[in-house]
């Protein structure tokens, strides 16, 4: 259920500008009143002229129109049909396009059709199969429109209760009793509502052509009820989040105002006591009592919860995998599921702000903080990073995206200068970050600490002004990283609006006393104040902070646990499996784990992120160095040594520490088969120095793989590293940093009561010699060479991971989107439609083997020889099938993949010309591969 905003060029007679302004600026007809109007069309048009079809929505007043049962064949490879009339209507005038279906997956297509000229302010999606949700804002109100499209309503109530808050809303296409039961009233023919104060329908006929042609609906007419009024009319929940921040702004003093623009340091300054009124955590802004205002609680991070020091005593919360695992999944429902479960264990500890949503590319396996971070490709990286902020904003907790932007590498990351080319940035880093704000729609960003071309990032008027404000219209408020703020005046006119714990982590609380002083000398316009204020206010009204405050709640471990570990089922990737020696079979009776404290638990990544207290308790292996920042390093409580003696009772399974090669070895020689756990630290502020395995376990898996060749070995790591011992070992299982749940998930892995499904979200060099700098100064904590002030991305540009290997001719050890199965998959059939900038992919695919499993369908675009970047991740689709099933599915290519961005223009432009269209399972290793001609235009 992807959303479509952008235009589509078609050889209708009308022009965009023209049409699109007509519909967006008219007011409302006389007898309408106040009102939101929907049209149900009784059947979706074969054809449409949109000119005609146009001028009538714009006399009718039309704020959504909407179709069921609708039925669009499958393309084949032998036929292809007519993009749907409807579609290519909201793609011309730019409205957002929706088709709803219990199975977005499958190439044949059933469901139901919405078009909604407002803007959306929120959205349902992979959650919720069958059912719609779009939060519309027309200017002054806001309205919750739902959509049922399947049989089946069980969610329908819940996905209401959560999404609503207030908001009058609409019911389509569900029957009586679904709806009465989510707390809706009839307002016409299968349509519902409620929180109007009126309606009315009208029977009418929509005109397809200049003919006679035509179909019959029912225009349905709601009144918004009267404004709330008195003296908190702010807390009128039909107003949309702009209108209801304006409102509050105006009653509000200067002092109130400031207050806003500045966090205090959670945890207390120095080891002080903590602010009054916070609870325990990286950011507090008190609240304004007299006028409403909640409080900001804000609290790290993108793994989970953190309570650091177990400072609220008796929260603990779900420690999550690293982002490689959850972009592993290649699954943006294991992404949601993983913010939901976040922002509702902040919710439930009384947060409202949640740090999270990091989709900084991986450009170095070396950099500390690629754990929290989604891999190297824009696309990928985007569209899981957005349905994780969607997830967590789900549960009413602001999320942040972050860090903005190229804070690629923590070595000297509050001063290095990331130096890159607008159009490569926009080509990579930026458009991770601009597909993660589309889809996420996060209330607050992040600026980095480093410079970017020479200038902070917290002071950068292109990014934070020009291209997140303006270009892309983010309507939330840009916070500072902590320590990241230079300046006052200059960093507000450059569009900061709120410093983090300034007085703690910056050389001043510059948005205090210097910043009124910047007001109050006219050097910082009032207007700018206000917006500032009004910015940050709005995303509170927006995400429910005013109207579902957080409240202190136990939290639903079970849930959390679930979340977690289905995670590390799909986001581990087996990189290897030689003769089959992975699942193991019944056949092995005994044995050996070795090494990574496998004992004991699971590693996790350090820093701010770390999740430290969990419902399983605290660190498993206390003690290990460092012991203090970015530290401690952490084993998160779930042995996979206990969790594999859990699923093979019937099997001897022993332990052995792995210090001492030589009785490694021979505890391997004993077993049938012998699993070796090799372990990698790294954490925020520091990179790694190298991308070798430490404390000497490239021997240990050498000796046990020479000592019994069925050797198996886990990694847990932060991201790829060498494998000298690669050919010694028959099988290779990535776990990254798996989480709480994390030896109950590999477990699950290697005895094949799970099927691994994970592919590479990053491409894994053979050794650093493969990488755009091979060197680098000042990585690791005690360096021998101080660091440089600029890191150079020109040397790569947009060729990020595996564009930057197809460029050079580089064979990477394992290419970005490879990953191994217990199954087999065989792909037939690519067919492919492009019209406009809108390209969808159909292929069957069956799964030929034993066993039930999942296959990742990615589809990739070859560009013409020449090209400066050869080849592009478009798309791609995640299929579940059982042994024998074949499904036709359907790849929707994410337009800006197609386009180049045009820094004359500021727009991004496709060229029109052939291409070849390659169905793979990893990058460069097309399965299946169709010529294809796009026709050149503006992306919208």
């Amino acid at each position: 259920m992807k959303t479509i905003s952008k235009p589509l060029a078609l050889t209708a007679a009308i022009t965009l500008s023209l049409t699109a302004s007509a519909w967006a600026s008219s007011p409302k007809v006389a007898d309408s009143g106040d009102a939101f109007t929907v049209l149900r069309l009784d059947q979706a048009p074969a054809h449409l002229d949109i000119q005609q079809v146009a001028d009538q929505l714009q006399a009718l007043n039309v704020d959504a129109l909407t179709v069921g049962n609708v039925h669009r064949p499958a393309d084949t490879a032998d036929t292809s049909h007519v993009p749907d009339p409807l579609e290519a209507l909201a793609d011309q005038l730019g409205y957002t396009y929706r088709f709803i279906s219990a199975d977005p997956a499958s190439a044949e297509r059933r469901g139901s059709i919405v078009i909604a000229r407002l803007p959306v302010e929120a959205t349902s999606g992979v959650e919720a199969p069958g059912l719609d949700y779009l939060r519309l804002n027309d200017g002054r109100h806001v309205v919750a429109l739902y959509t049922r499209s399947a049989e089946d309503s069980s969610g329908l109530k819940a996905l209401v209760d959560a999404s609503r808050v207030g908001a009058p809303a609409v019911l389509l296409g569900a029957d009586a009793a679904s709806a009465q039961a989510a707390g809706f009233q009839a307002s016409g023919d299968a349509t519902y509502s409620q929180g109007f104060q009126s309606s009315s329908s009208t029977a009418v006929k929509l005109r397809l052509d200049a003919g006679k042609t035509a179909l019959k609906g029912t225009l349905v007419t709601l009144g918004y009820a009267a404004p709330v009024g008195g003296d908190t009319p702010w807390m009128d929940t039909a107003l949309n989040a702009d209108a209801r921040a304006r409102l509050i702004v105006a009653k509000m003093t200067d002092d109130e105002k400031f207050q806003m623009l500045h966090s205090y340091f959670g945890l207390g300054k120095d080891g002080g006591p903590l602010p009054e009124g916070a609870v325990g955590s990286a950011g507090f802004v008190p609240g304004v009592a007299r006028l409403g205002i909640p409080s900001q609680q804000s609290a790290d991070a993108g793994v989970g919860v953190t309570n650091p020091g177990g400072i609220r005593k008796g929260d603990h919360a779900t420690a999550m995998p690293s982002g490689p695992s959850t972009a592993s999944s290649w699954n943006p429902e294991v992404a949601f599921a993983g913010g939901a479960t976040m922002g509702r264990e902040a919710w439930q500890q009384r947060f409202n702000i949640l740090l999270a949503g990091s989709v900084n590319l991986q450009r170095d396996p070396r950099n500390g903080r690629n754990f929290e971070y989604a891999g190297e490709d824009p696309l990928l990286a985007g569209r899981l990073v957005g349905e994780s902020i969607r997830g967590v904003q789900s549960q009413h907790v602001i999320s942040t995206m972050k860090h903005f932007a190229l804070n690629d590498m923590e070595t000297s990351r509050n001063f290095h200068s990331a130096e890159i080319g607008e159009q490569a940035m926009r080509e990579s880093d930026l458009l991770a970050f601009e597909i993660a704000l589309d889809i996420g729609k996060p209330g607050s960003v992040m600026c980095s600490y480093n410079r970017i071309n020479g200038t902070y990032g917290c002071e950068h008027d292109y990014l934070m002004n020009q291209v997140l404000k303006q270009e892309w219209k983010f309507p939330g408020f840009v916070m500072s990283d902590w320590g990241g703020v230079h300046s006052g005046s200059k960093a507000a006119l450059a569009g900061l609006d709120q410093q983090s714990a300034g007085e703690v982590f910056d050389k001043a609380v510059f948005f205090d006393e210097p910043l009124r002083l910047a007001v109050n000398g006219g050097v910082v316009p009032r207007a700018r104040l206000d917006d500032m204020v009004r910015r940050i206010l709005r995303a509170m009204f927006a995400n429910g902070n005013f109207d579902l405050p957080p409240q202190h709640q136990p939290i639903d471990d079970a849930a959390g646990f679930a979340a977690a570990q289905r995670t590390v089922e799909e986001g581990s990737v087996l990189l290897r499996n030689a003769n089959d020696v992975l699942p193991l079979g019944a056949e092995v009776k005994r044995i050996v784990i070795i090494g990574g404290h496998a004992d004991k638990g699971v590693i996790g990544g350090g820093g701010s992120s770390m999740v430290g207290w969990t419902a399983k308790g605290t660190n498993a292996v206390p003690g290990v160095l460092p012991t203090t920042w970015p530290g401690p390093v952490i084993f998160h409580p779930s042995s996979p040594l206990e969790a594999l003696r859990a699923e093979r009772p019937d099997a001897r399974i022993d332990y052995v520490d792995g210090r001492d090669v030589a009785a490694a070895a021979r505890a391997a020689a004993a077993a049938d088969v012998a699993i070796v756990f090799a372990t990698q630290w790294s954490a925020e502020s520091v990179d790694l120095p190298h991308m070798k395995l430490p404390d000497n376990q490239d021997a240990l898996i050498a000796g046990v793989a020479k000592a019994n060749p069925k050797t198996v070995v886990v990694l847990e790591t932060n991201g790829p590293v060498e494998l000298p011992w690669l050919q010694q070992v028959p099988a290779v299982l990535q776990a990254w940093y798996p989480g709480i749940r994390g030896g109950e998930g590999i477990a699950a892995l290697l005895t094949g009561k799970v099927n691994p499904s994970g592919r590479l979200p990053v491409t894994w060099p053979v050794d650093a010699s493969q990488l755009p700098r091979p060197e680098v100064n000042g990585l690791g904590f005690n360096p021998k060479h101080k660091p440089d002030d600029t890191i150079d991305y020109t040397i790569e540009g947009a060729n990020v991971g595996y564009k930057w290997f197809a460029a050079k001719g580089l064979a990477p050890q394992f290419a970005f989107g490879h990953g191994l199965s217990y199954t087999q998959f065989s792909y037939d059939n690519l067919s492919a439609v492009s019209q406009g900038q809108r390209l969808v992919a159909t292929v069957d695919i069956r799964n030929t083997g034993k066993v039930a499993g999942a296959d990742v369908a990615q589809l990739y675009l070859k560009l013409p020889d020449g090209s400066a970047t050869p080849i592009r991740l478009v798309g791609f689709q995640k299929v579940m099938l059982q042994p024998g099933e074949s499904r036709r599915i359907r790849i929707e290519a994410e337009p800006k993949t197609l386009a180049s961005f045009d820094t004359a223009d500021k727009q991004w432009k496709i060229a029109e010309g052939r291409y070849e269209l390659q169905l793979s399972r990893a990058a460069g290793e097309p399965l299946q591969s169709t010529p294809i001609v796009l026709s050149g235009g503006v992306v919208r």
